[in-house]
């Protein structure tokens, strides 16, 4: 009995031990996906996906990546699996910030031009309804429930919260000028809004509405990454080429890093040891070690990283 136990064990060690992390970078000018093992942080192919990508969601799965294209009006969706494109979607009119539900059934698209979500069955590759919403939808996240939606309208100046199985907006809150990126933080049950034009970051606390904080950060805030474990998030300003660290315990920013010429999309790797942050006029991709808060790595992608979203996949 003991024999199998430690068979059972060994298998399970080696199983895990074969899952990898991929970062799947969008690259605006290029037309092109960069798929980083990041285990080693090595380039292993740039994918051909549609006109302009921008917005990248991964789903829990592992099983698929979807990329928006804004300019040829596209999703495309690629099987992680060999990284191949199995489809071109085409959908509204810019489709910009994308987010997968928990569950992998339910892609949501923000419509930049159309003002609408697009609600995409993952199975059929078809929108099955189409959600109406304030000027310039952006950034979009998705509760860890799957239950509540959030979008930040751009020219609105505010956050919509929208119940997922209603299609209903439940709620509008002000935040400050440009909100665009968004990004949820479940184990203190908070919203994080990036500002563009304000230079700030709004987070908002879903136990007390009315209770929004405004954070100041650097130049052209765009996109929020969240640590749990350090209680920090980590922001991107375009027109600093900076991150900004922000302890959510004092509210403040500890830390300005200089990363890549205007930084955007920003991720924290699953092992939380690094953040990823994604450089559009370099062309790279640098890596943040989370303790030392130092730049510890750099990847070439290609031309105009962007990487809008939750771009990391296990598998």
């Amino acid at each position: 009995m003991n024999y199998f136990i430690i068979i059972f064990f060994f298998f399970c060690t080696i199983t895990t031990a074969q899952s990898t992390t991929f970062a799947y970078i969008t690259n605006q000018i290029s037309d092109t996906v960069s798929v980083i093992d990041t285990s080693s942080n090595q380039l292993i192919t740039n994918l051909d996906v549609g006109h302009r990508p921008a917005g990248v969601a991964a789903s829990s799965d592992g099983k698929r990546v979807y990329i928006s294209n804004p300019e040829s009006q596209e999703i495309s969706v690629i099987d992680t699996d060999n990284n191949s494109l199995i489809k071109n979607i085409k959908v509204g009119d810019a489709p910009v910030g994308i987010v997968v539900s928990p569950d992998g059934k339910t892609l949501y698209i923000a419509d930049w031009y159309l003002n609408i979500i697009s609600v995409m069955d993952t199975k059929t590759m078809k929108i099955k309804s189409k959600i109406s919403v304030g000027k310039s939808p952006s950034g979009i996240a998705i509760s860890a429930t799957g239950k509540h939606l959030y979008v930040a309208n751009r020219d609105d100046n505010n956050l919509m919260i929208i119940d997922t199985k209603t299609e209903n907006i439940e709620m509008i809150i002000p935040v400050q000028i440009a909100p665009f990126g968004v990004t949820t933080a479940a184990a203190i049950n908070k919203i994080f809004v990036a500002n563009v034009r304000s230079g700030s970051v709004s987070m908002i606390d879903l136990d007390d509405i009315n209770n929004v904080v405004h954070i100041k950060t650097g130049k052209f805030p765009y996109a929020i990454a969240y640590d749990e474990v350090k209680n920090r998030i980590y922001v991107t300003n375009q027109h600093d080429g900076t991150v900004s660290v922000i302890s959510l315990t004092e509210e403040k920013v500890i830390k300005s890093i200089k990363v890549g010429d205007y930084p955007e999309g920003i991720a924290l790797h699953p092992s939380g040891d690094s953040v990823y942050v994604a450089n559009w006029f370099d062309g790279t991709v640098n890596i943040i070690d989370t303790n030392s808060l130092e730049i510890t790595g750099e990847i070439k992608t290609q031309d105009g990283c962007r990487a809008f979203g939750n771009f990391f996949s296990t598998h």
